[in-house]
């Protein structure tokens, strides 16, 4: 329902007082019968309906959005989304990772540029239609051809360096790779792929060079078994695929440690760092992750597809450590909807409180992409992108946010607001 108030001769850049039976700023308690106050694309206040609708003397529109909560948009923190153009063509569940990579291989190889900027705008297209209004995004270099630069909704990318072999970052991404990453002013990092497929150099060099730039760094953790194998004794499948790939060093020496402790000896972890999927962690590794401050980004469906672990979401969060969601690829997952993967985990992981589920898939990301200042909850000085979640009954406290999730998930929602710009 949409009611006007006051004069409307104003331009579009007019007060309007969003009103709905239940705000959830994230950041504080929901509101019941509360209001959200934009002006143009920002948000001025947030509140109880009855106390903002009287102090308005400018030009006002109401729009009521009846039995609804009010919420900031989803925030996404790990996506691929130059492999959408592999959605549907691997199998899932898979066997294990192996089975999986030499799939995403061998799509890969017979795929064109074309394939990776159709499958590119397809998975932003997802993004935008699932309520994600930020996402941050992995890429080999397809965010870099001209066809993609033009985001929507807004990113945070990473360029990811791979190189087992390779000791300059300088060789490994381009001279020109960095150079035009350095272009694009803070909206395209550097992330390195994981420890078992990039060398210690390589990752300290990418770490420092978003440490510079005050950058989000991100890497795949403790993803898979063959990943612990490798750095504990250096066998299994991980060397193999080195040797396969002609990547292999044969005088480098197993650091005998879990991935945590390895990043941690080689200076990695801190607030900015965004460790992601750590199915396969020590409770040395949760505390250190905790004491460093660093995000951990969990995939739980795509862990579930490619039958690598189910990460211990309950203990990280218990332990204390930064937690964000994230949907991974079209290659291991079958949507890029965050309302989704936030009901999976409601559904896998009962020891969780929706509240805590709700606040990773929105605060939890901004806070990892770094993008906390204009997204994740709703609050004064915010971007005005949030979203409206119709109810069919009118829920209680205790229920609102897994019905948020639940309803989200049959997508009974809408945009308010749409981001603006990256």
């Amino acid at each position: 329902m949409r009611i006007l108030v006051g004069d409307v001769r104003e331009s579009a850049r007019s007060l309007v007082v969003h009103r709905a039976a239940w705000v959830v700023p994230v950041s504080r308690p929901p509101i019941d019968d509360g209001a959200v106050v934009t002006n143009g694309d920002a948000i001025v206040e947030v509140g109880k309906y009855r106390d903002l609708k009287s102090s308005k003397t400018a030009a006002v529109e109401l729009i009521d959005h009846g039995i609804a909560a009010l919420m900031p948009c989803l925030v996404n923190a790990h996506t691929h989304l130059e492999l959408s153009f592999m959605q549907g063509k691997i199998p899932l569940p898979q066997a294990g990772f192996s089975a999986w990579l030499d799939e995403v291989f061998s799509h890969r190889a017979s795929s064109s540029r074309r394939d990776e900027v159709t499958g590119f705008s397809q998975g932003q297209r997802q993004l935008l239609g699932s309520g994600t209004g930020l996402y941050g995004d992995i890429t080999n270099g397809a965010c870099l051809f001209p066809e993609c630069e033009d985001a929507f909704p807004v990113r945070q990318t990473f360029l990811e360096v791979l190189g087992f072999d390779q000791l300059d970052l300088r060789f490994a991404v381009g001279s020109s790779g960095l150079g035009a990453v350095g272009s694009h002013a803070g909206k395209i990092g550097i992330a390195a792929h994981a420890c078992y497929s990039t060398s210690a150099a390589l990752i300290q060099q990418a770490k420092g060079w978003c440490r510079d730039r005050n950058l989000p760094f991100s890497i795949h953790v403790a993803e898979h078994p063959a990943e612990i194998e490798f750095l504990q004794n250096g066998s299994g499948y991980c060397r193999a695929l080195l040797e396969s790939l002609g990547k292999w060093i044969p005088d480098w020496t197993p650091p005998g440690k879990t991935p945590v402790a390895y990043l941690d000896a080689l200076g990695i972890l801190d607030a900015e760092t965004i460790l992601v999927h750590a199915v396969h962690m020590q409770d040395s590794d949760w505390h250190t992750v905790r004491q460093r401050n660093c995000s951990v980004c969990f995939c739980p469906r795509s862990n579930q597809n490619l039958n690598v672990g189910r990460p211990a979401m309950e203990k990280g969060m218990h332990l204390g450590a930064r937690t964000c969601l994230g949907t991974d690829s079209l290659a291991s997952n079958e949507d890029l909807n965050l309302f989704a993967e936030a009901y999976h985990v409601l559904n896998h992981y009962p020891d969780l409180s929706p509240e805590a589920v709700l606040f990773m898939a929105t605060m939890g990301g901004a806070k990892a992409l770094q993008r906390d200042d204009r997204f994740g909850t709703l609050e004064c000085g915010k971007q005005a992108a949030f979203l409206s979640v119709s109810f069919t009954h009118l829920p209680s406290l205790s229920q609102l946010s897994e019905e948020i999730i639940s309803r989200g998930n049959q997508g009974e929602w809408k945009w308010v607001y749409y981001p603006q710009s990256n």
